[in-house]
């Protein structure tokens, strides 16, 4: 991995010294949360489960493109989704050379194409958060090697593919590995997409205090997505293998639905009413009750088109009788782009 990064960060600089250089576009964004917890194990000291007012993510990024064949992108900031504290970071970044029109490749660190579920950026999901599920299925900003195509298939028609290889769970190829192929294919009917996704994954886990590498594990992705009319839902179905031991299985799924109702007033453009779905069986291959089900019901008000005020409520609803219970959650978030 070392000799690949130094091969790529030559060519990156031999390409940028002979590009031609045009000044980056720069970008803001800000979003604040304020939470509130009830029931199960709420305020009790645990920060995922206390009452609190943060920076959910403050950030500029910049993009812009080397010589029309070179696209890149950094973005820089503070975000809890990548830890509790508030350093500032590398958050994304990517470099991609554009073989044609359809095909570009390159390296990146950021959402892969996993689905819908992985591959729209937190600030624009019709919810506030990815379902709970999702960060065990896969790592939410992986680094690798990927390339990608994008194809149009008629006026509305196309078909969007990515290979990803990319580090595994501790940023290395020592040991662990995540290989992706997503894809994306926008039907003839206007709005409707579908998404498919195979995740092949070696991950490190204990037993017995010698460490182990789940060599079959494996993720898998199924749904679709229907944006249109101010509609929109989104359904997928997620299985794997190789969790925290290696003959785990999981199976999961989410089904969401909003509508964003026009406003005619000047200090406000929408609302959106939006409600979720999401069941997870953390043991799927053993009989043992291991199956969890999750409601969110929010709202969105859009002021102006980077300006938005934000609701949301989940609910655990049902639990194995020997789990403990879960807290719910009410947030309210300011999501401000420039």
């Amino acid at each position: 991995m070392k000799l690949l990064t130094m091969v790529a960060l030559i060519l990156i600089s031999q390409m940028i010294l002979f590009a031609e250089f045009e000044l980056p576009n720069i970008h803001s964004s800000i979003v604040l949360d304020a939470k509130f917890y009830s029931g199960g194990n709420s305020n009790s000291g645990n920060y995922d489960t206390s009452n609190r007012v943060q920076i959910r993510k403050a950030a500029l990024e910049f993009t812009g493109t080397l010589d029309k064949k070179i696209d890149y992108a950094l973005e820089f900031g503070v975000s809890t989704c990548q830890g509790a504290g508030l350093n500032l970071k590398l958050m994304d970044a990517s470099i991609f050379y554009n073989l044609n029109d359809n095909i570009k490749a390159g390296l990146l660190q950021g959402h892969v194409l996993r689905g819908f579920v992985g591959k729209t950026e937190c600030s624009e999901r019709l919810t506030l958060e990815k379902p709970v599920f999702f960060k065990t299925f896969a790592t939410c900003h992986p680094t690798g090697f990927v390339v990608n195509t994008n194809f149009d298939l008629g006026e509305v028609a196309g078909l969007e593919t990515e290979l990803a290889l990319m580090n595994g769970v501790n940023g290395t190829f020592d040991g662990e590995h995540d290989y992706n192929l997503g894809l994306i294919f926008h039907t003839p009917l206007s709005g409707l997409a579908i998404s498919a996704d195979y995740n092949h994954t070696e991950k490190g886990y204990y037993d017995d205090f010698f460490q182990l590498y789940s060599e079959t594990g494996y993720r898998s992705i199924c749904g679709f997505k229907y944006d249109n009319y101010n509609f929109q839902a989104t359904g997928e179905y997620l299985t794997g293998k190789g969790f925290t031991y290696d003959d785990q299985e999981m199976k999961a799924y989410y089904f969401q639905a909003g509508y964003a109702f026009p406003m005619k007033c000047n200090f406000m453009n929408y609302i959106q009413p939006y409600a979720v779905y999401e069941y997870w069986d953390k043991n799927s291959a053993e009989d043992d009750e291991s199956e969890y089900t999750y409601i969110n019901a929010g709202l969105t008000i859009g002021l102006t088109e980077s300006t938005r005020i934000r609701f949301n409520y989940m609910t655990p609803q049902d639990k194995p009788d020997s789990a403990p219970e879960e807290a719910s959650s009410f947030i309210v978030r300011l999501q401000i782009g420039f």
